[in-house]
């Protein structure tokens, strides 16, 4: 599902254009099948040509399934791994085994099942950098792909125009068949503009967003799982993990736990909220440990 910065974009594009052509005249005139055929057609035709099939299934898997990040807080991660940390420290890795299962993110419940299952710092280290370089591969075919259909949608509008002229031109003396071409000639030109610039290459630019978003999150879960597998001090986790959130965040954050005083009775009240808080806002997880 579409987040809702992007839904509220598109709708809004849509709605000042739509609102545009009706204040002036009527919408119908706008409407051409065969327009629509050759720009949308003929973008996703020569992306095929471009790219595999399977290559494009999994970019469009990857684009859908980046509108979660949207919603996604870090310092919600922060605070399940710093819980995680201290748990471990008193009970040993082992003591995670029954809680992997519940977590949502599948980067993280891959690297605590392997750090759970015995793997050498070394050897998930690397394991968790390849994923997040797979994941990279996969980021940047998803970003061409998307490029690629807002590449091409300009260039079949004007094919379509050429089309739509040549269709008026050997109809000169037809004024039924001249205003046809006429609007194949001016429609494919405007939808192929709109394809381009109000849906797919804003698309792929929210992709890319999404993207850096999705990466920096598992870099710092990284940082988090091997931190719980040396068995540093969950402060120092923490302090690694912080670069990873932005400047503002990160002061909250960090202002928040200097006046916490006492953090097992907190870590007790949040280890039975987890499960349903673990992709929540961290300012709601804040205000439901703070209460009672």
């Amino acid at each position: 599902m579409l987040d809702r910065s992007t839904i509220i974009g598109l709708v809004i594009g849509f709605t000042l254009i739509v609102g545009s052509i009706m204040m002036e005249g009527s919408i119908l005139i706008f409407l051409s099948l065969s327009s629509l055929f050759i720009v949308v057609g003929g973008a996703m035709a020569s992306t095929m040509i471009s790219f595999s099939i399977d290559d494009i299934k999994t970019s469009f898997k990857t684009f859908m399934g980046l509108m979660k990040v949207t919603s996604i807080d870090l310092r919600t991660d922060m605070e399940l791994l710093s819980m995680f940390a201290r748990r471990v420290r008193t009970g040993g890795l082992l003591i995670l085994d029954n809680d992997i299962k519940h977590l949502k993110d599948d980067y993280l419940k891959n690297g605590l099942q392997l750090a759970v299952d015995g793997f050498k710092e070394e050897s998930l280290d690397s394991i968790l950098a390849d994923e997040i370089k797979g994941a990279e591969r996969d980021l940047e075919l998803a970003a061409g792909v998307m490029n690629s259909l807002a590449t091409y949608g300009p260039a079949f509008g004007m094919i379509g125009t050429i089309v739509g002229l040549v269709l008026m031109l050997q109809n000169i003396s037809d004024p039924e068949a001249l205003g046809a071409g006429m609007a194949v000639a001016l429609l494919t030109t405007l939808y192929g503009s709109m394809f381009a610039n109000m849906i797919v290459g804003p698309l792929a630019a929210k992709l890319e967003y999404l993207s850096e978003i999705a990466l920096n999150r598992k870099r710092m879960f990284r940082v988090g799982i091997l931190s719980i597998v040396a068995g540093e001090n969950p402060r120092i986790m923490e302090k690694k993990m912080l670069i990873h959130i932005d400047p503002h965040s990160r002061a909250e954050y960090v202002k928040h736990h200097e006046e916490l005083k006492i953090i097992k009775q907190r870590d007790e009240k949040f280890y039975k909220l987890w499960i349903e808080q673990q992709d929540k806002e961290w300012e709601n997880l804040k205000e439901i440990l703070k209460a009672g």
